[in-house]
């Protein structure tokens, strides 16, 4: 079994690092990866408590303004229920695991490439342990731990600032399969019974920008501003109507 990890450890990063070959930033996040190390700065002054703190009061901050306002009314209508989570199968594992990125976490027994190496074997076990853990309504105290970093929000940023940082959590490989197995469930659930809102426009997939759908409502409301100008004896000019509505803006003759 050693013979085989270690063959497996050493074909996967060999390759990894031949794809790379030339690409400065991708080597380096393969060596980390090769050391199960993940990116850290040396170079803040700041201990872990100034982190902690910094954190916990931007966090207050945030809540302190909205902490006297009123609880949301929301309309109350007749829904299929979520009563239990839908038990995964081997074919769904398989697609869940296929899809989370190689990165190294060192709470983490083995690599998430070996993982995937060796899925079909691992698939029936970890499918079994996910549903269990459903089942019970359990998520184990150590799938809770995290190593937390704060990292540059970008490159360039002052490093002596406690602004210009954000804190990154890293889980375990399991903690984030079960994440996103529950993640599943909910937006199956939510989706069937329209409890999203319809014009969702980030944190969901395929919502990182307005939609199509978003614009013809903006191109309407325009529109319906231009009727009311009209009725009122008020005129949009053609450049103004232009602006407007980028879809009905003609190329300049050359």
């Amino acid at each position: 079994m050693r013979l085989l990890y270690n063959n497996k450890h050493d074909g996967y990063w060999r390759n990894q690092i031949s794809i790379n070959k030339g690409i400065s930033q991708a080597l380096r996040w393969t060596l980390l990866g090769i050391l199960g190390d993940s990116v850290c700065d040396d170079t803040s002054p700041f201990s872990d408590d100034n982190y902690a703190k910094y954190f916990k009061d931007k966090i207050n901050s945030m809540h302190s303004p909205t902490a006297a306002t009123p609880t949301f009314d929301v309309s109350r209508r007749v829904t299929s229920s979520f009563a239990e989570f839908t038990a995964v199968t081997d074919d769904d594992m398989a697609k869940l695991i296929s899809c989370m990125p190689n990165k190294p976490c060192q709470l983490d027994p083995v690599p998430k490439w070996l993982v995937k190496d060796m899925s079909e074997l691992l698939l029936p076990f970890i499918a079994l342990l996910i549903n269990k853990l459903l089942t019970a309504g359990c998520f184990p105290a150590k799938f809770k731990v995290a190593i937390v970093q704060p990292l540059l929000k970008k490159d360039g940023l002052n490093f002596s600032n406690l602004k210009n940082y954000r804190p990154v959590s890293n889980l375990q490989f399991l903690s984030k399969l079960l994440e996103r197995v529950v993640q599943a469930c909910l937006l199956a659930h939510l989706n069937g019974n329209s409890f999203l809102p319809g014009w969702q426009s980030a944190y969901l997939y395929f919502c990182r920008n307005e939609t199509a759908s978003s614009i013809d409502q903006l191109q309407q409301c325009v529109l319906d501003i231009s009727h009311w100008m009209s009725d009122n004896r008020l005129k949009l000019t053609p450049i103004r109507r232009n602006c407007c509505l980028p879809a009905q803006v003609t190329a300049a003759p050359r």
